[in-house]
């Protein structure tokens, strides 16, 4: 047999096996899901630490999402008038949303990530994520 004879079989293989690991989406963008919600805002006394009782629906507020396990953030968008955003056209998998909160008294920085972790298990699915809710200390 010769040499091309023999190695035809192992080609295939490989190239199969390519083509099935170039089928497997990652989360991201191209698919037809949405992640949608809003964000919250609750002020602090920034002397006594306690709420002041004005909350509201934040405008123009930055969310940010993490596509699977990266490292860091891989897009991000502001909150309309009502305080809700959308990220769109994402694929099956899991994201984490975030939305930074001050924190004066807690962290070095004055801000904190808040969290919301999402799974899109359909190529379709329309995900509402509850409330991200941040404080703004005045």
């Amino acid at each position: 047999m010769d040499p091309i004879a023999r190695t035809a079989p192992l080609l295939t293989m490989a190239l199969a096996a390519s083509l099935m690991t170039a089928c497997a989406k990652e989360p991201g963008v191209g698919g037809r899901a949405e992640i949608h919600g809003h964000v919250y805002v609750k002020e602090v006394n920034k002397d006594t630490g306690l709420p002041t009782g004005v909350e509201y629906y934040a405008p123009e507020y930055r969310v940010y999402i993490i596509y699977g396990d990266h490292a860091t953030f891989d897009d991000d968008t502001r909150t309309g008038p009502d305080g809700g955003y959308k990220f769109s056209w994402l694929r099956k998998g899991d994201y984490t949303l975030f939305a930074y909160s001050e924190c004066p008294n807690d962290c070095e920085s004055g801000q904190q990530p808040i969290y919301a972790p999402v799974s899109i298990g359909t190529k379709s699915e329309v995900f509402e994520v509850p409330d991200i809710v941040v404080e703004d200390w005045k």
